[in-house]
């Protein structure tokens, strides 16, 4: 078995002819269905686990379709490499669900290949020097990713500032999804060549800025909050809808199933997000406390919008 190192246009590595990526995520499906069989996960780490170990390989494999050149092209084949370790680690990390240096050296490998994704995407960028906007989301994806690896190794120093813990763990979540799975997955979209208009393009500059604008409004304050999660809600359900109606009705039939689900998933969980917003805005009793939003919002994200969304893609990656 061999190892085939491509050269410098950014195609992943691969093993045997299968790419690595490919490779850790079938892997890392393997290790959280047994850490999820063993009870070895809760509600929120399950979800969290789920994105090292699953779908950034996938992510990742799919972006490396595209141009990496020079620098970026070796940032993300050594963040593949590191990937699955990185993964395998922090999973191990939210298994021992505690506080303290243990975790914490568990977990740090992940800002490594989170680092080394966001060096990636701004080698790209600068090489790129314009605005190509499937490729600026990838970047992006590659680049928010970082956040949530912060997030995750604050919550495993026990370094909340003024949140409390679930909040901070919930963050890490939030960034691998809607910060990593979302911008990507927008960024495939795009690539299939099918979408150029105004809306289009206004719909994407709103789904990049979305993750880190409702982050400073929880942060910092409710309206905020409830305005951006508003505007994200309405970009990423016209989103949907354009996977739905148009992209998905011009790939195979299989894709075109995993596609649509996804699709139809996003919106409902971004109305679940809404209610949240203007309940904590309002102070409504909408029966939407963190424990729904984990088992509803957090369901539909994690295998309605983004396993099926991915896996859907990569059947045939444009």
């Amino acid at each position: 078995m061999s190892v085939v190192r491509r050269d410098d246009t950014g195609a992943v590595p691969t093993i045997g002819g299968v790419a690595v990526p490919d490779l850790s995520a079938g892997l890392g499906a393997v290790v959280w269905v047994a850490a999820v069989a063993a009870g070895a996960l809760g509600t929120v780490p399950r979800a969290l686990a789920l994105a090292p170990l699953v779908l950034v390989p996938l992510g990742v494999g799919m972006a490396g379709h595209g141009p990496f050149p020079g620098p970026a092209g070796r940032c993300l084949r050594a963040a593949v490499w590191c990937q699955p370790v990185g993964a395998l680690l922090l999973t191990a990390s939210l298994a021992l669900d505690v506080v303290g240096p243990v975790a914490a050296a568990l977990a740090a490998p992940w800002l490594l290949v989170t680092g080394l994704l966001g060096l990636a995407a701004l080698a790209r960028t600068a090489e790129r020097g314009g605005v190509a906007l499937p490729e600026t989301a990838i970047d992006a994806g590659l680049a928010y990713v970082s956040v949530a690896a912060v997030a995750l190794l604050l919550y495993h120093l026990d370094i909340t500032f003024y949140f409390g813990p679930t909040i901070i763990l919930l963050t890490a979540v939030h960034f691998h999804y809607a910060g990593f799975v979302l911008p990507v997955v927008t960024g495939l979209t795009g690539r299939s060549g099918h979408l150029d208009s105004p809306l289009w393009r206004s719909l994407v500059g709103v789904i990049l800025a979305g993750p880190a604008i409702i982050a400073i409004g929880i942060s910092f304050s409710p309206l905020i909050e409830v305005v951006a999660v508003g505007g994200f809600t309405v970009a990423v359900a016209l989103f949907g809808w354009f996977v739905l109606l148009r992209i998905a009705p011009t790939r195979s039939r299989r894709q075109a199933v995993l596609l649509g689900a996804s699709a139809v998933a996003l919106p409902l969980s971004m109305a679940l997000a809404l209610g949240y917003g203007v309940a904590t805005f309002s102070g409504l009793a909408l029966g939407l406390d963190i424990a729904t939003m984990v088992a509803l919002h957090g369901s539909l994200n994690a295998f309605g919008f983004a396993l099926l969304g991915l896996v859907g893609w990569r059947l045939e990656v444009p």
